[in-house]
């Protein structure tokens, strides 16, 4: 007699049911891993279009920062010229030169709100409203 299950079906079928099941579930296990890469590399192609973006932004903010230092500089120079000469000369009538001292101030206005545009850019890159919060909401 050839041990079996209640059946009467021979172990060496319940054998083969058994490995069937196995090699599926180890399909399915494959399966399973292999949409997890593929859901990997999307998030890494993601993230490495982000950094991209992320690099163009800084790149902005510091061209911004760049010529709104050389605006400052320019502005302050101009100033000083004026303040200097005006002062020097005897026959000059100080204050005469208003308008280029208002235009050197606006620059310098034009340079500070360039410059907390920058620096929102650059907060902005830091905060990360896709990442869900720890209640799990």
């Amino acid at each position: 007699m050839v041990p079996g299950d209640k059946e009467g079906r021979p172990a060496a079928d319940d054998r083969e049911a058994d490995l069937d099941g196995r090699e599926a579930d180890l399909h399915g296990r494959e399966a399973d891993l292999d949409g997890r890469k593929a859901g990997l590399e999307l998030r890494e192609a993601d993230l490495a279009e982000r950094r991209g973006a992320a690099e163009q932004i800084l790149a902005a903010a510091d061209q911004r920062d760049a010529i709104t230092d050389a605006r400052d500089e320019k502005a302050d120079e101009r100033s000083n010229d004026l303040d200097r000469a005006e002062f020097m000369d005897r026959d000059s009538n100080y204050g005469e030169h208003w308008p280029e001292r208002r235009n050197a101030a606006r620059d310098r206005e034009h340079a500070k709100d360039d410059r907390a545009a920058s620096r929102d850019d650059r907060v902005a890159l830091t905060e990360d409203d896709d990442v869900p919060d720890a209640g799990g909401t």
